[in-house]
């Protein structure tokens, strides 16, 4: 991994002794679309990540970038209305990360709201989402049936069908495509940088770092603070001794990762015994079941034996299997926190957990130049960003007004001559589309290997789908230190293969080698 750590070398010598607008401290979504957001607008920008970008909530939701159908349940229209706009953008910026994709919700004796009703409440969503998904429609337990033979019907009452948006690849590798997509306007951003200190002063905030990995301690200077610490937030604001009037309360979640129930395509989704929704979801070749909704005081979680039993038996109580789902059958697992805003004053107590606020807050101290992120949702980060931009002029920080979108995917002249150099080569379609989806204009720097050495364009091995030239281009651009980067994040190979079939497999071996990762 020579040339990676040469690029992010040159990013800490950067931050020593820099000087910046903004210092944006937290890699997850709100931080990386924060610096993404700021750098385009013209400010200068450095964003640290006390681990690795994506690598907290971030990394850990359900994959989904979805308008909140189930909010339609505590009746926060202008909440859903918002967050099916944020959808839309997103799916139209990014056409080839986001797929539409159907969900089928199977409605039992248990579940809360009878078909026809639910079925109202899909056209409601069309309707709030302005149209923009295939419609909704009233299914039968037969039509169920036979679409849907995964699914037990034999107390499914009826159901619907509807649209929202899954990740393609995965949250983590969404968001640390943001971080690194904010270089390209000038930002800096460093992984495994964590802030020890930070004072205010005349010339700006005087902000104490250090390098995890080499244990480099380096110093620089920003007008503003942006915290978008996650679950953090409150550790991050007494640290800068700006405390926010929202505070935040945490909901853990989990998802179990096993073999594949539905080849449809599909999200499954149910009401559980609490008449909370669960849902099956794609993932690779394996399906994800979850999430749960359960309140905890620290957001440091792991998945517990009750939660997995928990889900265990709400799956097998409503899938038509031939022997159940075990422990044994469970590849991976997910696990973290909801971030939930409870606004000033407000309080959380003797309310439904699931109709606390999915909703973001961004809160401005002026005096001292610091603007915090609470709360939020993937499926709502460009309007974070924008609101940050809005934050750092209350600050006192004018930046210009984007040229071109300031997110999004490239466009279409771009990826016309990706598709002419691909087809030159020769490459299996599915390699075209991943590559291009996955790496964008760095596409072009792997067909340049390709073309050096035809074999490089191959698929490296049955459990790394990924070419060899894709690999070296990842050492050179994605600020990948650890496997972990790698296998469970900028890829979804921790989350699909058990861990003992990787470390026996000689492409991964080969991949952790073009990294230099031992």
């Amino acid at each position: 991994m020579e040339q990676a750590l040469d690029r992010r070398a040159e990013a800490l010598d950067t931050l020593d002794g820099g000087t910046f607008d903004v210092m944006v401290v937290g890699g997850g979504i709100n931080g990386a679309v924060s610096a993404l957001a700021l750098a385009a607008h013209g400010l200068s920008v450095a964003l640290v990540e006390r681990n690795d970008f994506g690598s907290g909530t971030s990394q850990e939701s359900s994959c989904m970038v979805w308008g909140g159908f189930k909010y339609l349940e505590s009746r926060d229209l202008k909440l859903v209305a918002g967050l099916c706009d944020s959808r839309n953008r997103l799916a139209s910026a990014y056409p080839t990360r986001l797929v539409e994709t159907r969900f089928m919700a199977a409605l039992d004796r248990g579940a809360p709201f009878p078909p026809w009703f639910a079925a109202l409440g899909a056209v409601a969503y069309w309707g709030l989402g302005r149209l923009a998904t295939q419609p909704p429609r009233h299914r039968s337990a037969a039509t169920i049936e036979r679409l849907e033979p995964s699914v037990d019907t034999s107390m499914v009452r009826g159901g619907i069908e509807y649209s929202d948006y899954l990740l393609v690849d995965n949250d983590a590798r969404f968001v640390s495509e943001l971080a690194i997509g904010s270089t390209r306007h000038g930002a800096t951003i460093a992984n495994r940088v964590e802030v020890l200190d930070a004072e205010p002063g005349v010339g700006g905030w005087q902000i104490a770092m250090r390098d995890r990995v080499a244990g480099r301690d380096l110093e620089a200077t920003a007008r503003v603070m942006v915290n978008a610490g996650g679950p953090d937030v409150p550790v991050v604001g007494e640290l800068l001794g700006a405390i926010t009037e929202h505070r935040l309360v945490f909901s853990k979640g989990i998802h179990l990762v096993v073999p594949r129930i539905t080849d449809s395509g599909r999200i499954l989704a149910f009401f559980d015994d609490d008449e909370r929704l669960f849902y099956v979801l794609p993932m690779g070749e394996r399906s994800v079941i979850g999430t749960t909704d359960t309140p905890v005081d620290d957001p440091q979680v792991t998945v517990t034996a009750e939660d997995r039993a928990f889900l265990l038996e709400q799956i097998n109580a409503r899938i038509d299997r031939g022997t159940p789902l075990g422990e044994a059958d469970v590849i991976a697992e997910r696990c973290g926190v909801r971030a939930l805003v409870v606004p000033p004053g407000g309080s959380a107590e003797g309310r439904d957990w699931t109709e606390l606020s999915r909703e973001h807050a961004v809160e401005v101290d002026a005096t001292l130049g610091v603007v915090s992120v609470l709360g939020g949702k993937l499926s709502d980060c460009l309007n974070v960003g924008e609101e940050v931009v809005e934050a750092a002029a209350a600050c006192g920080l004018s930046g210009r007004r984007p040229v071109r979108r300031w997110y999004g995917e490239p466009g279409r002249t771009a990826r016309r001559r990706y598709d002419e150099r691909a087809a030159d080569l020769q490459l299996a379609p599915g390699v075209i589309a991943d590559l291009w989806r996955r790496q964008g204009m760095r596409a072009f720097a792997a067909l340049d290997l390709m073309t050096t050495d035809r074999s490089l364009g191959e698929p490296m091995g049955p459990l790394v789908p990924l070419t060899e030239a894709e690999v070296r281009v990842m050492a050179d651009h994605e600020w990948i230190v650890e496997a972990d980067d790698f296998l469970r994040r900028r890829t979804i190979l921790a989350q699909v293969e058990r861990a003992e079939d990787l470390a026996a497999d000689p492409a991964v071996a080969r991949a952790l080698e073009i990294l230099k990762i031992a």
